[in-house]
Parts: structure tokens; C-alpha cells; sequence
């Protein structure tokens, strides 16, 4: 990921204290030590799996259980609030981005990096389609996974929220993710064995389908990874 943009804006700014919210397993954090090299670095997710994969590759840095809408943080306690690839995972969006706003100093800022669902070429729709059976897939089965936003969809949330962009930019990355057929037979596979997690249930012959279609595209287009959008915003507008 390209993150020159977002290293380049902090570069004069002094960061101590950062917040990563629904952390995963730790992904978003090299580039957050990279951004912010002088910071401690807290992440918060509600799975316990991911929080102790996070915790054998950063053992440095402190991960605690917790929900975006239920922050257990005091008001104006952070730096920075970064959330990666986590808004199309909340279950409660707007109390999520008003907990997110609170906890983020009157002087601090808020990153979100976020893949995007639109101006796609053929080889990242055949990636969105993928994307988005896996995310049906896990809302039927009781995980909260939405489809990927629009650009638009996402600037519109911040707005709502009384959170003010400052800039944008996105990163596209030029690669395929397939070298050979085996590839699309591995993620066919996956999708198959996601497949039957909800067999029995009356969307299961509506999503079967949509495993032949993405061979076919996989095969015919290839796959490369969505846009990702990467924001830096503030919880008050610069004077």
C-alpha cells in the first residue's frame, strides 16, 4: 500500500498517542509505526482470535477487547483514530463514528482507510464479487460484514457525524492475485466451504450461482485488489 500521501502530511506533526480501532489482526499497525514512529499504539477488536494474533506479532504493543460503539477511553484521549478495512464491520456505523469522534483530541485526527466499491475496473469487480459473497455469507451466519461503500457513501458517513475530511487520496495497486488456474480453484474452493454454512437456509440456491460466475470472470479478467480510499480527517474543521 502506498502510504506516502499520509506519511508526508504527519511528517511535521508530533504524534504520541494512537489508537487503532477494530485492529484485526494487526495489519494497519506497520503502517501506523511508519506514520507515526514516536507514538504508543494501542488496538482495541472485539474478536478474541484476533486479538491474540495481534499479540504474537506485536507483542510490544497493548490489545484490548473492545467495541467501536463502546470506546472505554476518556473524551479527547487520542492523538489519532485509525480504523482499516473495519467501517464496512461495524454493526452500529454512526455510533461508531460519534464513539470514534469523542475519543480523538479537539486537535487530533482521525485515518480511515477503506476499500471502495466504485470505478472498478474488470479485474477488481471480479474482486468485489468475491468480496461481497463472503460478506452475505457471514451476515447470514451472524457476522457483521457489509458489501464494500461507494467513495461518496463513505465522505456522506463522515459528514453526518460532524467529522471533517481534510484530505483524500486513493491507492490502487496494479497487480493480479491469480498466476494460474489453481489459484481460482483455491478461492472457488473457499467459496464452496463457505457455501455450506448455510445450506438449508433459503439463500443458499440464490448464492450458489454466483461461484460459477466468479470463475468465469476470474478466468476470463483476472483479479486485482479494489480501491482502497485513505482519508485523514479532524473532529473540528481547521480555522
Amino acid at each position: 500500500m502506498k502510504m506516502e500521501p499520509l506519511i508526508n502530511y504527519f511528517k511535521d506533526k508530533r504524534i504520541f498517542n494512537v489508537l487503532d480501532v477494530g485492529t484485526g489482526s494487526g495489519n494497519f499497525i506497520p503502517k501506523l509505526h511508519q506514520t507515526f514512529p514516536e507514538a504508543k499504539i494501542t488496538g482495541i477488536d472485539i474478536d478474541p482470535a484476533n486479538l491474540v494474533a495481534a499479540r504474537q506479532k506485536f507483542p510490544e504493543i497493548k490489545f484490548l477487547k473492545m467495541r467501536a460503539e463502546k470506546i472505554l477511553f476518556e473524551d479527547n484521549f487520542f492523538d489519532v483514530v485509525s480504523l482499516s478495512m473495519t467501517l464496512h464491520h461495524f454493526s452500529k456505523i454512526k455510533k461508531s463514528l460519534k464513539e470514534i469522534r469523542r475519543v480523538v483530541k479537539n486537535e487530533g485526527w482521525i485515518i480511515i482507510n477503506e476499500t471502495i466499491s466504485d470505478n472498478l475496473n474488470q479485474p477488481q469487480e471480479v474482486h468485489k464479487i468475491y468480496h461481497h459473497f463472503r460478506s452475505r455469507i457471514d451476515s447470514i451466519t451472524g457476522t457483521c460484514h457489509r458489501k464494500s461503500f461507494t467513495k461518496n457513501a463513505i465522505l456522506q458517513m463522515l459528514k453526518i457525524t460532524g467529522i471533517h475530511v481534510q484530505f483524500f487520496f486513493e491507492n490502487k495497486k496494479n497487480i493480479n492475485l491469480i498466476e494460474n488456474k489453481s489459484d481460482i480453484d483455491s478461492i472457488v474452493n473457499k467459496m464452496q466451504q463457505m457455501l455450506e454454512k448455510i445450506k438449508g437456509h433459503p439463500e443458499y440456491d440464490i448464492m450458489k450461482p454466483k461461484i460459477d460466475t466468479f470463475r468465469e470472470k476470474a478466468l476470463k479478467f483476472g483479479i486485482q485488489p479494489a480501491t482502497n480510499l485513505i482519508l485523514v480527517a479532524r473532529k473540528k474543521p481547521l480555522n
